[in-house]
């Protein structure tokens, strides 16, 4: 691997107090596009996911469910990565905030700050809202709930904790934002968090008291067994966890600090300000990006476990196609604003996108290859003016989606894909190739626009592969070529840089789906 870029990404790990819902994709499909990206870019990456299981959300959703938290957690784990490995999300470091490996990362993360003179014991009152695991003060609730979770009244808590000190790092902080302005990517979502500097930033409990009326559920403080960690201390020690910290030296050295690190809105303040602080603290360097998205509706409505409007990804895979939610969702969501998933968009994108543009490119590709040239792909003979415009804007559209994923615009990226496609189709409008088939005459010119169209579509197909990679394959299958493999960008996405053999029987790859 030391030959090999490294590429570490991670996403926020999940409550499994529920299974998934389809809002949890939105977040996974966008790192798994950038993980796919960086592999086929030749990077040695390390992708991680898991979950947040040291709340005591937990354990009450586990007495809800009438089993212990070890069977519960252990039917969320299965929960989880059944979605994932439908949606084809390939995450290879999947991590659980209960396994021993975890509980000593954070351990050691806790001792490194106790050393630096960053934890103390002090007494803490305040409103805790046990979904989001925050408390909160009065002007922070909103007509008494709170803000995140409409539905809940937080608990009013007072008891002696361990304190982190977050204040002291005010300037550094501050500081890292001003010379990193990448580090908060896209900057629309660090206005909340220069409010909150501004305001003056306020030491927070990094513990909770073991209740002889509870059971203990989390990593005990080191030296003093009557407290547990605070559950967002441990959980963002998972991103350390996943690549060896601490015993594994050489792994944790090679991939941190994490290239991006992806979480939704409502967590800023925790990845932001708590986490570089705690690693400051431990003397770790930090993250070198922050990546910040909106809120996924349903149908207009918000999506919640805790009210129940929900429906799993699984469901909507079964129906569509694990490719086609893949598109619409990275297609349709901005990491800008909240974004709406809708059926009936997905289904007008489905037969729009993928089925009028991209279906219909390969199907007219493949069947006038088959019809014309008896399967065998022919050679571009004499290109003219316009096979240099489509040649010059394939290489633009490699150069502008790598720039665009890099920079996590990825529905800006498959916009410039799909410019690809629509040039590809325009261009067999243009010149025709049902009507140079009729004469011998134009035989060359028929060899070229052939050519020229299919290597257009081949170019689209390996970009394409991060988004949508069985749909990559089928295509490039269908075109009688191996699929798409790590490593490939750099010779794959060059015009002419693949030779041709023969093509295969055209398949459907997006059947029409008619609107109720």
């Amino acid at each position: 691997m030391s030959d090999r870029t490294p590429y570490y990404i991670t996403t926020a790990i999940d409550y499994p107090n529920a299974a998934p819902h389809i809002g949890h994709s939105f977040e996974k499909i966008s790192a798994d596009v950038v993980a796919r990206y960086h592999r086929l870019r030749g990077d040695d990456v390390v992708f991680c996911m898991g979950l947040d299981e040291n709340s005591q959300h937990i354990v009450t959703a586990a007495a809800t469910a009438g089993v212990d938290v070890k069977t519960f957690t252990d039917e969320m784990d299965d929960a989880f990565l059944a979605a994932w490995r439908a949606l084809e999300i390939s995450v290879n470091a999947w991590t659980r905030t209960t396994e021993a490996r975890h509980a000593e990362a954070s351990i050691e993360l806790f001792k490194r700050a106790v050393t630096n003179g960053d934890i103390y014991k002090s007494k803490y009152a305040g409103w805790y809202c046990p979904n989001c695991n925050n408390y909160y003060t009065d002007s922070e609730l909103l007509d008494g709930r709170c803000p995140l979770h409409p539905s809940i009244t937080p608990e009013w808590v007072e008891e002696e904790n361990y304190f982190f000190a977050l204040s002291k790092y005010t300037e550094a902080l501050r500081h890292h934002l001003d010379e990193h302005p990448e580090f908060v990517t896209p900057p629309v979502w660090r206005g909340d968090i220069d409010a909150l500097l501004r305001e003056g930033l306020r030491d927070f409990s990094v513990s909770r008291q073991v209740r002889a009326d509870k059971a203990a559920w989390g990593i005990p403080v080191p030296s003093d067994p009557d407290h547990v960690m605070y559950v967002w201390y441990d959980a963002l020690t998972t991103y350390l966890t996943a690549i060896g910290f601490p015993l594994d030296v050489d792994r944790f050295e090679r991939y941190w600090p994490a290239d991006s690190q992806l979480i939704g809105k409502d967590i800023t303040r925790f990845h932001i300000l708590y986490w570089p602080a705690m690693l400051m603290a431990a003397g770790l360097p930090l993250p070198r990006r922050i990546v910040v998205h909106g809120f996924m509706t349903f149908e207009g409505q918000r999506l919640s476990k805790t009210t129940g409007n929900t429906i799993s990804p699984i469901t909507v895979v079964d129906e569509f196609g694990a490719d086609a939610v893949r598109y619409y969702i990275m297609r349709e969501m901005t990491f800008t604003s909240d974004g709406d998933f809708s059926r009936a968009n997905l289904i007008r994108r489905y037969n729009n996108d993928l089925g009028n543009d991209l279906g219909n490119l390969l199907n007219r590709v493949v069947s006038m290859i088959g019809r014309y040239r008896a399967k065998a792909v022919p050679k571009s003979i004499q290109p003219g003016d316009l096979e240099r415009d489509v040649e010059d804007l394939a290489a633009r559209t490699v150069g502008d989606v790598a720039k665009l994923i890099e920079n996590w615009e990825l529905d800006d990226a498959l916009v410039a894909i799909w410019g690809l496609i629509r040039r590809a189709n325009q261009y067999l409008e243009e010149r025709k190739p049902w009507a140079l088939a009729k004469s011998p005459e134009t035989a060359a010119d028929l060899d070229t626009t052939l050519w020229t169209a299919t290597e257009a579509l081949r170019i689209a197909a390996v970009l394409v592969a991060s988004y949508m990679p069985k749909s990559a394959d089928a295509i490039l299958g269908q075109l009688g070529l191996g699929p798409v493999a790590d490593g490939d960008w750099a010779e794959k996405t060059v015009w002419g840089a693949v030779p041709f053999g023969s093509v295969a029987e055209p398949q459907p790859l997006f059947p029409r789906i008619e609107m109720e």
